[in-house]
């Protein structure tokens, strides 16, 4: 029998991975699992590199042709969602790191999942991010 199970991962093109795995290992708390580099015809290559928050997998995808990283090649991903706690202490931390962000303050939907807040921000290579926490229903 065929099923689905899940997420396996999220694909992110990156122009720069080093600057990337900084970026999500010391800015949002993701740590580092594996790394691989796969060569490809006529001298290209492609560098990966999986990181892991909780139950999320981003994959780091860095082309050697630095022209196609973020102009949707192979599809686009319009943000990725990671859960948080404390927002808006999270928010004001990246604030200050200087980490570019869309919204200065969370956004509140209390009629989104019985309640969210929300903030998006940027990545290193211009991938949309955004912050969730669930409000405690009362």
């Amino acid at each position: 029998m065929s099923i689905f199970k899940g997420l396996a991962h999220i694909g992110i093109h990156t122009r720069d991975m080093e600057k990337s795995k900084a970026f999500y290992v010391e800015n949002l708390g993701f740590t580092h699992e594996y790394e691989a580099r796969i060569d490809k015809p006529g001298n290209q290559w492609v560098n990966l590199c999986f990181l892991k928050l909780g139950n999320m997998v981003i994959e780091l995808v860095e082309p050697s042709d630095k022209t196609v990283a973020g102009t949707g090649h192979g599809g686009s991903v319009n943000h990725i969602a990671i859960e948080v706690k404390g927002i808006r202490d999270i928010v004001k931390t990246l604030k200050e790191k200087g980490i570019e962000l869309e919204t200065e303050e969370p956004n509140t939907l209390p009629g989104l999942f019985n309640g969210i807040m929300t903030a998006f921000l940027k990545g290193p290579s211009g991938e949309r991010i955004e912050l969730v926490e669930h409000m405690e229903v009362q």
